[in-house]
């Protein structure tokens, strides 16, 4: 293994754990924390600015450990990441409209495409498609990246669940990023590693130094993840790779399958309730698993084996027909979604009888 791995990981690892609680000190200080709301379902006053420890960790490690003669577009990963890190920390602080935050993140994708070029640019006969014309690179690498940003945002509503599927994600992709060469994309894949590992630990299992990621975290996340699977699929073209994945945007689905499952699933949820997609609900999967009596840790630990589970059988099904895997993979994610909704709903009528049988005994 390349020493500069090992450097990456444990520098941003060692950033982390050092910068984390003085954070959560002056965040405290300055009233910098997420205060309860029907919509969240956490207590007391957190503070919401882990963004900037992931942030500071990733950046400058990455700034240590890459070799820039090797790969420049890393530099303009560090700009996108930069760009969604001040968009994600001023809606933290002050809270900015839909609009004008994605209008912050499209500037930076906008960097990552055209100046850094990490893009899509072949779908690997998905749908038959294989290489596609740049301006349709262009638009569904933007359209791609605005949905991973997104959905990574919208799954961080429980303690560990965005930071634990980011920690699942990188590992894998930096690990095989590895075994085929790419010593520089592991470097990137590792740091993130390093930077999540310390908040997950304070997310999860602190007290006095408890803290959220917010937006400035889940957008830094959601860029770098997406740049890490456009560059997982952009390297599986040479069909000459050690470890050639064949199927790799279906692999990429299995990948990141809870928070790209979630979002449609909730958007699907609010349109047919004739609510704006981006309207907040308590539909989230995370919220099934709290009803159903688990609590944050428990919920956690289970759909993070579920996306484990997932990233197996995309591995060892690769070879299936595209259409027909993509097929039972949605199917699947639905099947066991509804049972637990249905499962939560007779839940709720039994506990609704007993209230009017008790009303009726008084």
């Amino acid at each position: 293994m390349d020493n500069r791995l090992v450097i990456s990981f444990l520098t941003a690892l060692i950033i982390g754990f050092f910068s984390i609680p003085g954070i959560v000190k002056v965040a405290i200080k300055k009233d910098l924390v997420a205060k309860p709301n029907h919509r969240t379902s956490h207590t007391g006053r957190i503070p919401n600015v882990g963004g900037i420890a992931i942030f500071i960790s990733f950046v400058l490690t990455l700034l240590i450990a890459s070799d820039f003669s090797v790969d420049k577009n890393v530099q303009f990963l560090i700009f996108t990441a930069m760009v969604l890190f001040f968009v994600g920390l001023y809606d933290d602080i002050m809270i900015i409209s839909a609009r004008r935050k994605l209008i912050g993140e499209l500037f930076g994708i906008a960097a990552m495409i055209f100046l850094g070029n990490i893009r899509l640019t072949n779908l690997h006969g998905f749908f038959g498609v294989h290489e596609i014309s740049y301006l349709a690179s262009v638009l569904l690498t933007f359209f791609v990246t605005i949905v991973i940003i997104n959905a990574i945002n919208l799954i961080d509503g429980i303690d560990g669940l965005a930071s634990g599927v980011g920690m699942l994600v990188s590992l894998f992709l930096g690990i095989y990023f590895i075994i085929t060469g790419k010593e520089q994309l592991s470097v990137v894949a590792f740091s993130l590693l390093g930077a999540l590992m310390p908040f997950f630990i304070y997310n999860v299992f602190a007290k006095r130094s408890k803290i959220f990621m917010g937006d400035a975290g889940a957008l830094v996340l959601g860029v770098v993840l997406a740049a890490l699977t456009i560059s997982f699929n952009e390297v599986n073209i040479n069909e000459t790779l050690p470890y050639h994945i064949i199927n790799v945007p279906m692999v990429s689905i299995c990948i990141l399958v809870l928070p790209m499952f979630d979002t449609i699933r909730v958007f699907i949820i609010r349109i047919f309730n004739k609510k704006s997609p981006f309207s907040p609900d308590k539909n989230h999967l995370h919220h099934m698993f709290l009803a159903l009596g688990y609590n944050h840790k428990q919920a956690t630990g289970i759909l993070l084996l579920i996306n484990v589970v997932y990233i197996g059988l995309g591995l060892l099904f690769q070879n299936t027909v595209r259409f027909f895997f993509f097929a039972i993979i949605f199917l699947s994610c639905i099947l066991w979604s509804e049972t637990l909704r249905l499962i939560i709903k007779s839940r709720e009528r039994v506990k609704e009888n007993r209230c009017s049988e008790r009303v009726l005994i008084d």
